[in-house]
């Protein structure tokens, strides 16, 4: 029989990982709004930096799984990960206009990132037997933590910038994480059988000189690169290259599949582009979507004013609830004796993302007489863009995780975070780009023109999802049958 009952290391990775999305969250809300409107960027330069940072956040990962896996292992990378989150976030909170300042906080978490994420996740796994059946309820408290760190953050750090100043809001996100580290490190005991620092390793010797000591220069050079393609918003070189590389290990799992795993191969395909899509279209909530907010929308309610960082939390919030509401649906689904096929859960992610879009560009379009608009039909999309992401990233991991072609899971799943990660938020910051206005000290010069503007880009959104939503239905149906993409299959 399985032990049901959950280890007790489990409390303290979930509580860190919360307060990560809790910072991490918490200074993505204001990091949009403070380029505008306290270093006073051009929408484009704001649109271009926000990318570069939200993309290269997924790309670290990659490189600090590979340290964790062959030297450091995933307990001392989660804490040296959250350092460095904490040592990225006060250093925005230092009251100062001085741009490197804001590159070098930049550079910080993006190493911090790249230490932290999925090392966290490992490490939690490592908590569990192989067969223990308490695995998956660990991992969905661990993504229920996560987003209600989400949802509090803007909020909390949001109050913090427009009451007191941005710095204490970024303040705010830094003591968040540095609490998480703390809750952490107390409960150490409970982490004594996961894998340890490899002393051997940092011991030995590369052209003479110890790995511990080349490894502390690494990193410390790593946030010194970072700043350098921040400062010059080189990201899509960076991305240029690990796409390229994605490109060749795709082609690699390619040729080593036979006939079966290559149909499965390009049932995952598929998932990466719509996915891609997906996401490059969701993540205008941080950019495009959150200075429309600031902007055009009327965010008076009962004689106060909710700060556009606030409307940051209906997406976690809308996740929540709807991950709820979608678990009771397969459930209820499955007493029926139905269960839905995997590209029809797509395709309602999908359709969800566009009849978001839709109200979002009807919100636009309402704004173009007068320059402003009801928070209803904003804040209405952005909880069904919410509630979409549930019908995507778990859906198509879950399938890449059954198809398992050349047994590359872990590769194909990498690739799949890669595109959908660092590739969508690229793409995301230069389709914004497109909804760029002239301002005057962070100021759109007409709110008018400001919402022509972004009822383009968003009626632009709305249009490619709807074609998305029906490519995907002809795909279902012409795939019917031939991809092996559900169990039984």
């Amino acid at each position: 029989m399985h032990n049901q009952s959950q280890p007790r290391g489990m409390v303290y990775v979930v509580g860190v990982q919360a307060w990560e999305y809790f910072s991490y969250y918490g200074m993505r809300a204001l990091l949009i709004l403070y380029l505008t409107q306290k270093l006073l960027f051009t929408d484009q330069h704001a649109y271009a930096l926000y990318g570069a940072y939200t993309s290269l956040v997924y790309v670290t990962p990659i490189i600090g799984g590979y340290i964790a896996d062959r030297i450091l292992g995933s307990y001392w990378s989660v804490i040296i990960g959250a350092l460095f989150m904490v040592a990225g976030h006060t250093v925005l909170s230092i009251p100062t206009s001085d741009n490197l300042t804001l590159y070098t906080a930049l550079a910080l978490i993006i190493v911090g990132y790249g230490f932290f994420k999925t090392n966290s996740s490992c490490l939690l796994g490592e908590l569990y037997k192989k067969n223990e059946s308490a695995r998956e309820s660990g991992f969905s408290l661990s993504y229920i933590g996560g987003n209600i760190g989400a949802f509090v953050a803007p909020l909390a750090c949001g109050y913090a910038a427009q009451t007191y100043g941005w710095h204490y809001g970024f303040g705010i996100a830094g003591i968040g994480m540095l609490l998480g580290l703390i809750l952490f490190l107390t409960g150490r005991k409970h982490f004594q059988d996961v894998e340890k620092i490899r002393i051997d390793v940092i011991r030995a010797k590369t052209l003479g000189i110890p790995n511990g000591p080349l490894l502390v220069v690494g990193i410390l050079l790593s946030v010194a690169f970072f700043s350098v393609i921040l400062a010059h918003l080189w990201a899509g070189y960076m991305l240029a290259i690990v796409g390229a590389i994605s490109l060749f290990l795709l082609a690699q799992i390619y040729i080593k599949c036979g006939e079966v795993g290559r149909k499965n191969l390009w049932a995952i395909i598929i998932f990466m582009l719509f996915g891609t899509l997906f996401w490059a279209f969701d993540q205008q909530g941080g950019s495009s979507i959150n200075l429309f907010i600031e902007r055009n929308v009327n965010k008076e309610l009962f004689g106060w004013t909710i700060p556009a960082s606030f409307y940051q939390s209906i997406n976690p919030f809308a996740v929540i609830i709807g991950g709820a509401l979608v678990a009771w649906i397969w459930r209820f689904l499955a007493g029926l004796g139905f269960t839905p096929k995997t590209l029809s859960k797509l395709g309602t992610g999908l359709f969800l993302l566009t009849l978001g879009f839709f109200l979002i560009n009807t919100s636009s379009q309402l704004a173009m007489s007068t320059g402003h608009t009801s928070m209803l039909w904003v804040t209405v999309g952005l909880g069904l863009i919410g509630v979409a992401e549930l019908f995507v990233d778990p859906v198509a991991l879950a399938a890449i995780t059954r198809l398992n072609p050349a047994n590359a899971t872990g590769t194909l799943a990498g690739i799949y975070m890669l595109l959908s990660g660092a590739v969508a938020n690229y793409l995301a910051a230069w389709i914004a780009t497109a909804a760029s206005t002239e301002t005057v000290h962070g100021k759109a010069i007409s709110l008018t023109d400001a919402a022509q503007n972004y009822h383009h880009v968003f009626q632009s959104i709305f249009l490619i999802a709807l074609t998305g939503f029906v490519i995907s239905i002809v795909v279902n149906f012409l795939t019917r049958n031939k991809l092996a993409l559900d169990s039984g299959k």
